[in-house]
C-alpha cells in the first residue's frame, strides 16, 4: 500500500512535494482503511485542480520514475525538470515511494539528473518508529555504496561486493531494477534478498494511467471470471453481450502502421518480452492500434497476441472491435479492471478519471471502488474535476487534496483536512467558489465584437 509519494524538479513541480496518503484522526469511514503496524492507510485519494495546476504532471512523475525503474534511463525525456527555474537544469530531481509490502513499511527513491540522463543516487530503506534501517544505498558521484549485509549469506559476501563494485558507477539503470530482473539465482541462494523481490513486484505492479492511455490495460478482459464482467457490462447498458479473443500473428497486429509508429512499437515489445519478470508471470502488454485491441503475452518461447472483439446484443458471428465502442464504453471497459481486480495491493493511479464518463456515472464508480475497498486491499488515487465527489457523506476530509500553480509558475499540492472542516459541512459550493484552492480564478470575461 502506498502511504507516501514525493516528487521534486519535474515538469512543474520546483521544490520537493509529498502526497501522504496515511490516514488522519478522522472517524468517518474507518472500515475502508488499511491497517499496517504503527498508523492507517487511506485506500482511496482525490486531488483536484485547475487546468495546468499540476495534476497531470504529478501522476507523470509516478509513471516517469517507474519507467526509470522498469527501463532506465536511456529514453527518458531529458527536458521533464522544472524549466521555470534556469538553474534546474544542473539541480537533481528526486523521486520517493513510501509504501508497506509484508506488513513491513519502506522507503525506495532515486535522484537524477535529467537533463544528462544521470542517476546519481538510489536507496531503500526499511522505515521504523524508533530508527530507520537502510537495506541498500549508492552514489554514483561518490562511488559510495552500502548494503545491510543481514539480508545475505556470509558465503555471498564477497560475490555481492564483486557485484556492486561492477554497478556502482552505472549511471543509466537503476541497481533494485536490475537485481531482481539480473540476478535471480543470487536472491534465490539468499532468501533474506526476497524482500526485495516483493518491493520490485509491488513497484511493477502499479498502474498509471494518463487520459491517453489505458487504467489497466484492459485486465478485466483477461480475467478468467468473465461472467462478472459480463454482468457489469450489461448493467451499465452497453450492448456487450460477450467478449471473444482471436489468435493472430504479430504482422496483423502491425500491418498498415506508418514505420515510425511500428518501429516505436517493436521497440516496445522487444522491451517487454526481454523483461524476465513479464516472462515468469505471462504478463500482457496492451497494444490499441487504428482502433483495435491486442494483448501480447510474454511466455518463454516468445510472444503471443489476440486481438479482442466484443458481441452485441447475442447475434452470433457479428464481431465489433474496440473501437467500434463508443468513448463511454472503452472507458468504462478500463475502469472495471480495478473493481474487477485480483491482485492484493495494487496501486491504481487515474489522471482524470471523469473523461467521457457522465457526472453521475463518475459518482457512482467512485462509490462502488470505496464499497468494494471495505473487503480488498486495493488502492485507487485520482485526478478529478469532478465537484459532486467533494461530498464528506461519500469521501474522508483526508482524502481529498489540491494542486495549485504558484505565483512563479510552480505546483503546490496540499491536502483538504488542513482546512479543519466539519464533517457534515457542504464543501462543494465554497470549493467552486475559490475558498481551498485548487479552482480556476478569472480575471475578466473575454468578449468578442460582432465585427470583425
Amino acid at each position: 500500500m502506498l502511504t507516501r509519494f514525493t516528487v521534486g524538479n519535474f515538469r512543474s513541480f520546483d521544490k520537493v512535494q509529498s502526497l501522504s496518503m496515511i490516514a488522519g484522526s478522522i472517524q468517518k469511514h474507518k472500515e475502508r482503511l488499511f491497517k499496517a503496524p504503527d498508523f492507517k492507510v487511506l485506500k482511496f485519494g482525490a486531488l483536484y485542480g485547475a487546468n495546468a495546476s499540476g495534476k497531470s504532471n504529478f501522476v507523470d512523475a509516478m509513471q516517469f520514475a517507474l519507467m526509470i525503474l522498469h527501463f532506465g534511463t536511456r529514453t527518458c525525456d531529458k527536458e521533464s525538470y522544472f524549466r521555470l527555474n534556469s538553474g534546474n537544469k544542473k539541480k537533481n530531481s528526486y523521486f520517493e515511494f513510501e509504501f508497506v509490502v509484508d506488513g513491513k513499511n519502506f522507503a525506495y527513491g532515486f535522484e537524477i539528473l535529467i537533463s544528462e540522463g544521470t542517476i546519481i543516487e538510489e536507496w531503500l530503506i526499511e522505515l521504523k518508529p524508533q530508527k530507520n534501517k537502510p537495506l541498500f544505498s549508492r552514489n554514483t558521484e561518490t562511488l559510495k555504496y552500502d548494503f545491510n549485509k543481514d539480508l545475505i549469506e556470509k558465503k555471498s559476501y564477497e560475490r555481492l561486493s564483486i557485484y556492486f563494485d561492477d554497478y556502482k558507477s552505472v549511471r543509466d539503470k537503476l541497481f533494485l531494477g536490475n537485481l531482481v530482473s539480473e540476478k535471480n539465482d543470487f536472491i534465490k541462494n539468499n532468501p533474506g534478498l526476497e524482500i526485495l523481490n516483493d518491493i520490485y513486484h509491488w513497484l511493477f505492479n502499479i498502474n498509471v494511467s494518463s487520459p491517453e492511455t489505458p487504467v489497466t490495460g484492459y485486465d478485466c478482459l483477461t480475467n478468467k471470471d468473465s461472467a462478472k464482467l459480463l454482468q457489469s457490462l450489461k448493467c451499465f447498458a452497453t450492448g456487450i453481450s460477450d467478449i471473444k479473443f482471436n489468435n493472430v500473428s504479430k504482422e496483423q497486429v502491425l500491418k498498415d502502421l506508418p514505420q515510425k509508429d511500428r518501429s516505436r512499437i517493436e521497440e516496445q515489445l522487444t522491451r517487454f518480452s526481454a523483461c524476465p519478470h513479464c516472462r515468469k508471470k505471462h504478463a500482457k502488454s496492451t497494444l490499441k492500434i487504428n482502433g483495435n485491441l491486442f494483448f501480447a503475452t510474454s511466455k518463454s518461447k516468445g510472444l503471443e497476441f489476440q486481438e479482442v472483439l466484443f458481441e452485441h446484443n447475442d447475434v452470433k458471428d457479428v464481431l465489433f472491435s474496440l473501437g467500434d465502442e463508443s468513448d463511454g464504453t472503452q472507458r468504462l471497459l478500463d475502469l472495471l479492471s480495478v473493481v474487477l481486480c485480483k491482485e492484493k495491493n495494487t496501486l491504481f493511479v487515474i489522471d482524470e478519471i471523469d473523461r467521457c464518463l457522465h457526472p453521475q456515472l463518475t459518482v457512482y464508480f467512485v462509490k462502488k471502488f470505496l464499497n468494494f475497498a471495505k473487503k480488498k486491499n486495493i488502492q485507487l488515487l485520482i485526478s478529478t474535476h469532478e465537484s459532486h465527489l467533494l461530498d464528506l457523506d461519500i469521501l474522508r476530509q483526508d482524502e481529498i487534496f489540491f494542486v495549485e500553480k504558484r505565483n512563479d509558475g510552480s505546483s503546490e499540492i496540499y491536502p483538504f483536512d488542513r482546512f479543519k472542516e466539519r464533517f457534515d459541512k457542504k464543501i462543494e459550493k465554497p470549493y467552486l467558489e475559490g475558498r481551498y484552492g485548487g479552482s480556476p480564478i478569472f480575471d475578466d470575461f473575454f468578449s468578442f465584437d460582432d465585427e470583425v
